[in-house]
């Protein structure tokens, strides 16, 4: 299981960075409308095809990371961009990341040592 890491890593963080880009490229569209125009900025802006496409590639390297472990030890990781969204979201978007969100980020990498621990 630990030779897949670094993909089931790859995956997650890709993911994780597509929903930071579909992000940005929403909050510079402005206030949300079903308009024709807003929705033609939607398609056409740069941050949201980006975040489509590197979204498509996670979802390839996903089912490659299902198709070699095991579904409970591979989905926890998924976890794992629920911290690196958070981190970069503070940095990028000035979200806050208080003192219980920190807390949580640890005990999420805790129980992501702990599976990694566990042989089969």
């Amino acid at each position: 299981m630990i030779v897949f890491i670094p993909l089931i890593l790859f995956s997650v963080l890709l993911n994780a960075t597509a929903q930071l880009l579909l992000k940005k490229g929403m909050s510079s569209l402005g206030e949300l409308s079903l308009s024709l125009e807003f929705i033609l900025r939607g398609v056409l802006n740069p941050y949201i095809i980006g975040g489509m496409g590197v979204y498509a590639v996670s979802i390839v390297s996903w089912l490659i990371v299902l198709a070699k472990v095991n579904v409970s030890v591979a989905y926890p990781f998924l976890s794992i961009g629920f911290v690196f969204s958070a981190v970069v979201a503070y940095f990028a978007f000035g979200e806050p990341l208080g003192g219980l969100k920190i807390l949580g980020i640890a005990l999420i990498c805790l129980g992501l040592v702990c599976l990694t621990m566990v042989k089969g």
